[in-house]
């Protein structure tokens, strides 16, 4: 039967956060700090990005039929939009190069179940200027060299250029000193030790497919100086991405243990031994607008870290070698890990992060 640690005299208060380890990387909110309220590539979600302590976003870049560039990721709009009449939903595929400008930003607005969020797609040009404004580093998805210009004419070279289009990386290169990262897959990774010397300045990649970055390849690359971005890895593979030495992580809700952030809260757990189908339980003193958990643990053996009601749940195996550091962020919620022994465990040292931004 599982047993619920209390823990009291176990779980002690710290006052004092951790010193930032060299291995954290640089978190990135994919399509914005969006959530079931507030629209992913939306000018709120970029100052959510900033609040919830993310260092940039990670945006995508369509053309209207009359070519406006506008901040869409999919290529027809019937998932993130509805028509802006009476909020129905859009019969039929309607795609962005399928609409002027006017007629998209007339029609159409982002879904959201608070009418405040149902506002038009926006342009490069207003969220360029938002994360000007916020101090947020925009990461542009994308294939077009105009919206590169527009980026280096508004953020100078405090962005990011992302593709795997390699001609437009190198025309992106000859008026811009941004951080350039390649958009690698299995077939093409190695092309990268090629690619990345002929850009030159500040040089990457990123990629979906852990094929793609291995601890190996990631090494080198970092061994070379260049940067390593884990994009939208699935559970507990950002984990591991970690692990392996990334220095960027692009994801949806990831959160890292970050003294940086000034969290609201900190509990240590004491070295103990988590036996099989044992469970310990650390839950903020109260429910927050704007949230998050995160945890920085040295284990041995295998064990379940949840955040929530259980609905983020990494598996994870630990030959005592690594101190692993995940987190989410939440909205309007009560921050809460559980860690759950799977076998037995022994804990070196934990601390549990909580965030009220």
């Amino acid at each position: 039967m599982k047993r619920l640690l209390t823990l009291i005299s176990a779980l002690c208060i710290a006052t004092v956060a951790m010193a930032q380890s060299d291995a954290l990387p640089k978190m990135f909110a994919h399509r914005g700090c969006w959530s079931k309220i507030c629209p992913e590539n939306s000018i709120p979600a970029v100052a959510r990005a900033k609040q919830h302590g993310y260092m940039g976003i990670e945006c995508d870049v369509r053309l209207t039929a009359d070519g406006k560039m506008v901040i869409m990721h999919d290529k027809t709009i019937n998932r993130t939009c509805r028509n802006a009449a009476d909020y129905s939903k859009i019969e039929g595929k309607i795609s962005v190069s399928d609409l002027t400008f006017k007629e998209l930003r007339k029609n159409y607005v982002l879904a959201s179940p608070n009418p405040e969020f149902r506002m038009p797609v926006p342009t490069l040009e207003e969220l360029l200027k938002e994360c000007k404004k916020h101090n947020v580093v925009p990461m542009l998805h994308s294939k077009y060299v105009e919206s590169y210009r527009l980026a280096q004419k508004i953020m100078g070279d405090n962005w990011i250029c992302f593709t795997g289009d390699v001609e437009a990386l190198k025309e992106c290169r000859k008026f811009s000193d941004c951080l350039i990262l390649y958009g690698i897959k299995k077939k093409t990774a190695e092309s990268a030790f090629e690619l990345l010397p002929q850009l030159g300045g500040k040089v990457g990649v990123s990629s979906m497919e852990r094929e793609a970055l291995t601890r190996e390849r990631i090494k080198r690359l970092r061994d070379l100086g260049y940067e390593v971005q884990a994009s939208i890895y699935t559970q507990p593979r950002e984990v591991y991405a970690v692990r392996d030495g990334v220095s960027f992580i692009l994801s949806d809700f990831n959160l890292m243990p970050d003294p940086n952030n000034n969290p609201s809260k900190v509990v240590t757990i004491d070295p103990q031994v988590l036996a099989q189908g044992q469970t310990i339980r650390v839950v903020a003193d109260e429910k927050v607008k704007n949230g998050g958990v995160a945890i920085e643990i040295e284990f041995e053996g295998v064990m379940e870290i949840a955040f929530g009601k259980r609905d983020n749940i990494y598996t994870l195996y630990n030959s005592g070698k690594y101190c692993d550091r995940l987190g989410l962020r939440f909205i309007n919620n009560k921050g809460l890990v559980t860690l759950h022994g799977v076998e037995e465990s022994k804990i070196k040292s934990a601390k549990v992060y909580f965030y009220n931004f």
